[in-house]
C-alpha cells in the first residue's frame, strides 16, 4: 500500500510531462468531408513577428480512397485505396530558423532507398495526423512572404475500374502492374509573411481554446489606413471596441466573422496622433492589444 501511494504521484507527473511534451494533438481542429487539411490554403498560416516565438499546426485527416482518371492510353475512371502519404519534412522555402515536429512522429532518412532517403511523415490512409512548425523568429529576421513548397508521395493501390470504365477492368494490370501507384503531389500554396515589429502573432493555443484568435493591427504604427486582423474556426459574431487614451470609446462595431482569417479595415482619419487600445471579444472571450497612430 505503501508502495502504491508513491508509485501513483510518479505516474501522474510523468503522465503530466508527456502531454506537455507532445507537440500536437490530431484531430483538435477538424475540417468538413472525409479527408481534410486545416488551415487550408484559402486560410493559410498565421503570420510571424519578428523578435516572437511562432507556432502553426496543420490537422491532417487522410481520406480513405481516391477516383483517379487515366487518359493515356486509355480513358478510365479509377478508384484506389490510400495506403499511406509520405511527406517530405524538409519544407522548402521554410526559414531556417523554424522547424517542424509531427504526430505520428517524423521518421528519419534512410539511405540509400530513394523513396525514404528523406525525413519525413507517414500518414496512412483513413488517418489522422499534425504538424507543428514553429521556433522563435529573430529580431532581425528578413520581412515579408515566404512561399512554401511540401512534397508529398501518394500510395495507392487496390485500383478497379468504376462507373462506366468497369469494363475495362481487365486491363488495369497492364496499365498498373501489381495495381499499385506511387504519385508524387506539390502543395505550393502555403505560406509564412513575416512582420516587422512591434506586431502580434495569432495564438495557436487561443485558436483551439477560445475558438478565435487575435492577430493583430497591419500595419502598426498607422500611417494612412489598417486592418485589424483575427482568426475564426466557426461564423461567429464579435463586437470591436477602439478606445483612445483616455478611455472614451470610438468605435464599438459588430462584426460577423467568416471561417479563418478575418479583416476589419480601420478609418483613422478623424483620430489624432497617439496610442489606442482595441478589444475583440465574442461575448465569452476577449483580447485586447494597442496600436500606434503616426
Amino acid at each position: 500500500m505503501h508502495m502504491k501511494k508513491i508509485f501513483l504521484p510518479i505516474l501522474m507527473l510523468l503522465g503530466a510531462f508527456i502531454s506537455q511534451a507532445q507537440v500536437c494533438v490530431p484531430g483538435t481542429l477538424t475540417g468538413t468531408g472525409s479527408y481534410y487539411i486545416v488551415p487550408d490554403s484559402a486560410t493559410n498560416f498565421v503570420d510571424a513577428c519578428q523578435g516572437q516565438a511562432y507556432s502553426q499546426i496543420m490537422y491532417i485527416k487522410a481520406p480513405k480512397d481516391t477516383i483517379i482518371s487515366v487518359t493515356n492510353p486509355l480513358t478510365a475512371t479509377l478508384q484506389a485505396n490510400i495506403d499511406s502519404f509520405v511527406i517530405d519534412a524538409n519544407i522548402v522555402g521554410m526559414p531556417t530558423y523554424l522547424s517542424a515536429a509531427s504526430v505520428p512522429a517524423l521518421l528519419l532518412a534512410a539511405p540509400p532507398n530513394p523513396k525514404t532517403n528523406l525525413t519525413r511523415l507517414i500518414i496512412k490512409g483513413d488517418s489522422l495526423a499534425c504538424v507543428n512548425i514553429s521556433g522563435n523568429v529573430p529580431g532581425a529576421a528578413m520581412t515579408g512572404t515566404n512561399p512554401l513548397l511540401i512534397n508529398v508521395r501518394a500510395y495507392l493501390s487496390g485500383i478497379k475500374a468504376i462507373g462506366a470504365s468497369a469494363g475495362l477492368d481487365p486491363l488495369i494490370p497492364n496499365l498498373f502492374p501489381g495495381r499499385k501507384v506511387d504519385t508524387p503531389i506539390v502543395l505550393n500554396d502555403y505560406r509564412i509573411i513575416v512582420n516587422p515589429s512591434p506586431c502580434s502573432p495569432a495564438g495557436v493555443t487561443n485558436l483551439i481554446k477560445h475558438q478565435f484568435s487575435l492577430v493583430g493591427c497591419i500595419p502598426n504604427p498607422i500611417e494612412s489606413s489598417a486592418n485589424i486582423l483575427f482568426e475564426s474556426i466557426k461564423i461567429d459574431n464579435f463586437t470591436l471596441k477602439i478606445m483612445n487614451a483616455l478611455g472614451e470609446v470610438l468605435e464599438n462595431r459588430s462584426i460577423k466573422s467568416n471561417y479563418g482569417l478575418n479583416y476589419i479595415p480601420l478609418n483613422t482619419q478623424a483620430w489624432s496622433r497617439g496610442t489606442y487600445m482595441y478589444s475583440l471579444t465574442d461575448g465569452k472571450h476577449i483580447y485586447s492589444n494597442k496600436l500606434q497612430l503616426k
